[in-house]
């Protein structure tokens, strides 16, 4: 299983691990208190995530600290064209670790092990924090697509 073990500025440890689903009620939490997450737009029940869990083992990940609770999340997902990115969230407190950084560089080795090579975010408008972290990862925005979404 893939684990880290860093260090942070003040002494503090942190690690990654695979998502679970008993750690659905925890990642849930930290998603509802995360401005942006707009949690309302995907399926984000137990089930939906499962699902999600099931079908991408090696990119839905946490980072935990020493007692094992959460205090990030990141998911990736594919179609096996793509990869995606979903619900990258921080603990407001352990943020300018570089924790959601070091997420979101695991999915990605993850992703080019499978050989996909182009991922996406889909960043709610108001989200200025989200905005921010990813154009500081060297992310751009796509002004030649407009995305639509339907509910079933």
């Amino acid at each position: 299983m893939m684990t880290d073990i860093a260090h942070s500025k003040n002494d503090t440890t942190w690690r990654i691990r695979r998502m679970t689903p008993e750690d659905y009620d925890d990642a849930y939490a930290l998603w509802n208190r995360t401005p942006g997450m707009h949690l309302h737009s995907l399926n984000n029940t137990y089930g939906g995530i499962v699902r999600l869990l099931d079908a991408n083992p090696n990119t839905c990940l946490v980072a935990v600290d020493g007692n094992d609770s959460i205090v990030a999340t990141a998911l990736g997902a594919t179609d096996g064209r793509k990869g995606y990115l979903y619900h990258i969230a921080v603990d407001e407190q352990w943020r300018g670790q570089g924790i959601g950084s070091t997420l979101v560089h695991r999915i990605e080795d993850a992703f080019q092990a499978i050989g996909i090579v182009k991922v996406g975010i889909l960043v709610v408008a108001d989200n200025e924090d989200g905005k921010r972290f990813w154009k500081h990862q060297g992310w751009k925005t796509r002004p030649d697509v407009v995305y639509f979404d339907h509910d079933l």
